[in-house]
């Protein structure tokens, strides 16, 4: 058997090789003149202003100055800086700095380049490093050459993320956030008893029909209480399908005034009926009522639902209003389950005696938790009261829900928010944080739209704080100070967050200024003494740390706090005994005292490391 062997030409070989031989001494030669560049004109200087760097607001900032050797930049070179922050196994690139022939001062001069930098901080970051190299390039050719990475700073200080917003780590107490509004706010009465006669659609006479049973029901029960109606309100309505909106919904509060003045003599009513002070009002277009029968209103996926909503939110006339809800698809189906319940005028009854007592109060609220009674038998006043006295979260959310099937109350609507609030803290599962969180947003939203107040914006703002969105909270909780300028109680409470919110933003004299302010809660005087510890402020700090401390000893972050002043103070007896506990009373704070730069000097010391076991 044959092999057939193929053996290369020595020619074809040789001519091969010559052109290897050509493209290695080539490379070769670009590297050796390059680096002969390098080790004529030296390697760039550069430095920052910071190591480690430190995190102010958002982002970390530094200025980079560098010193580009003369030689490394001229007509037939170029030179770019590429700085990094190298974290984890990843690696964040930062804005390039490219140097060409128009830096020059002046031939065989060197480029000098300062620049204030900055990048976002992210989660992981603390340990990480700032690093640099260079890149060389031939103009001509395209060709380049890179330096090896130089470590410019090591770790980033973020001790402006102690500050507390109503956030916590495992292994810590939940805290509890938002504003409710109080029950015997301006614009709630205790005694209030709300009736509803309804009339025929676009109509306006005496309705006789079992659709009034409720109401001359609920009359009857006031009246054999044997108290004095101390004031009447009587609010006529109209649903968007019918006519003239307020010539009826005024005909209809007459009409209504009416009917309770002839009940109340039928019934017995032992007061004189006409000294009954009975104010009438022909309330405006009821979008508010209209929004319930739509959440109400099944059938139709929230697409449809948006259109309403678009509707009714437009920036238009009640009629303009009224047309464009009639091109809905659903609408015919709507009006026609749903509109009936607007067809009415709203009666409440102010009773001359403020409420029942809050033993009664609450034992009528634990039937309705326990669904032994239908929640009727209180007041919306009466049952915001005793939601004020159930400390469960799920009790609260039963009698606020109570609430809002009476009447949908700005008082209800936040109260409820809040509720929702606490409930999203204590979730595991980001999705249904996030969700619990928006369902939050829109009872916040609606309580403005029925009376804007201090809380329900303080609120909103916290919601935004539960998304890590600062700069929206900000702006909420800001407008919450400016509605509560006649409320110095709040006012205190809401500098409190505002004050929180400052350190995050970097303004730390500010927040000193509004936590000075702030009621003397564990929490305020830690973020009052975080300010001035990021001020420099070091005396301040300490004492608002001790404050914190006094105020509530098993708060970790009072302790956490001294231990940062002691480091700065280089008084390393009182480190380790406040860094002790500390760690003690909150795993999070043992997990970051092991990597906190604020401790760097201490790391090795061995009463360092037993601090923190």
């Amino acid at each position: 058997m044959n092999i057939l062997i193929n053996r290369s030409k020595p020619k074809q070989f040789m001519k091969y090789s010559f052109k290897i031989l050509m493209v290695c001494f080539s490379v070769f030669w670009v590297s050796c003149s390059t680096q002969s560049l390098f080790d004529k004109a030296g390697l760039p200087i550069v430095k920052v202003d910071k190591d480690p760097l430190v995190l102010h607001n958002d982002s970390v900032r530094f200025k980079l100055r560098a010193t580009i050797p003369a030689g490394l930049v001229s007509e037939e070179n170029n030179y770019t800086l590429l700085p990094e922050y190298q974290y984890g196994e990843g690696a964040l690139p930062l804005e390039e700095i490219k140097i060409d022939e128009r830096d020059l001062a002046g031939p065989g001069q060197a480029v000098e380049i300062i620049r204030n930098m900055s990048f976002p901080y992210m989660e992981g970051m603390d340990r990480g490093e700032l690093r640099i190299k260079g890149l060389l390039e031939e103009v001509e050719t395209g060709k380049t050459y890179t330096t090896p990475y130089m470590t410019l700073a090591n770790g980033i200080i973020s001790t402006v993320n102690l500050a507390r917003v109503g956030q916590f780590s495992p292994g810590e107490n939940i805290p509890e956030v938002g504003a409710f509004m109080s029950y015997d706010d301006d614009f709630m009465n205790m005694a209030a008893h709300e009736l509803n006669y309804y009339f025929s659609k676009n109509a306006a006479q005496t309705n006789l029909s079992s659709a009034n049973e409720a109401f001359a029901g609920g009359l009857k029960s006031l009246v054999d209480k044997g108290e004095e109606i101390h004031k009447i309100i009587v609010l006529g309505m109209a649903s968007p399908d019918e006519s003239d909106y307020s010539s009826l919904a005024s005909t209809r509060a007459q009409v209504a005034e009416q009917q309770v003045k002839v009940q109340l003599k039928k019934m017995g009513y032992q007061g004189d009926v006409e000294n009954i002070e009975i104010v009438l009002q022909r309330k405006e277009p009821d979008w508010l009522l209209f929004r319930h029968l739509l959440r109400t209103f099944e059938g139709i996926d929230m697409k449809e639902r948006d259109k309403y909503f678009d509707a009714i939110y437009a920036d238009d006339s009640y009629d303009s209003k009224v047309e464009q809800l009639k091109e809905i698809p659903s609408y015919n189906r709507f009006s026609k389950e749903k509109f009936g319940e607007m067809q009415l005028a709203k009666v409440m009854v102010m009773m001359a005696q403020d409420r029942r007592s809050d033993p009664e109060i609450s034992a009528m609220a634990n039937m309705y938790i326990n669904g032994t009674a239908t929640g009727d038998e209180l007041t919306e006043a009466e049952l915001a009261r005793a939601a004020s006295f159930n400390p469960g979260l799920k009790d609260k959310q039963l009698i606020y829900e109570a609430m809002l099937k009476k009447h949908g109350s700005a008082l209800a609507y936040n109260n409820l928010g809040v509720v929702y609030l606490n409930q999203a803290h204590r979730m595991i599962k980001i999705t249904d944080k996030n969700n619990k969180v928006n369902e939050a947003m829109r009872l916040f939203r609606m309580s403005n739209e029925i009376n804007e107040s201090p809380q329900a914006r303080h609120n909103m703002g916290q919601a935004y704080l539960m998304w890590g969105d600062y700069g929206a909270a900000y702006l909420e909780i800001s407008k919450a100070n400016a509605l509560a300028k006649d409320n110095p109680e709040f006012l205190s409470f809401n500098e409190g967050k505002r004050g929180a919110l400052d350190i995050i933003r970097g303004d730390y004299k500010l927040a000193t200024l509004r936590l000075d302010k702030a009621p003397e809660t564990a929490t305020n005087k830690f973020n009052n003494g975080l300010a001035y510890f990021l001020a420099e402020e070091y005396g301040q700090a300490a004492i608002a740390f001790e404050e914190s401390a006094l105020s509530n000893m098993e708060f970790g972050y009072a302790f956490y706090g001294l231990a940062l002043v002691a480091a700065q103070n280089s008084d390393e007896e009182r480190l380790y005994e406040n860094l002790k506990k500390a760690v003690q009373r909150s795993p999070y704070l043992k997990l970051r005292a092991a990597t906190d730069l604020e401790f760097k000097d201490y790391f090795k010391e061995q009463a360092y490391i037993e601090a923190i076991k």
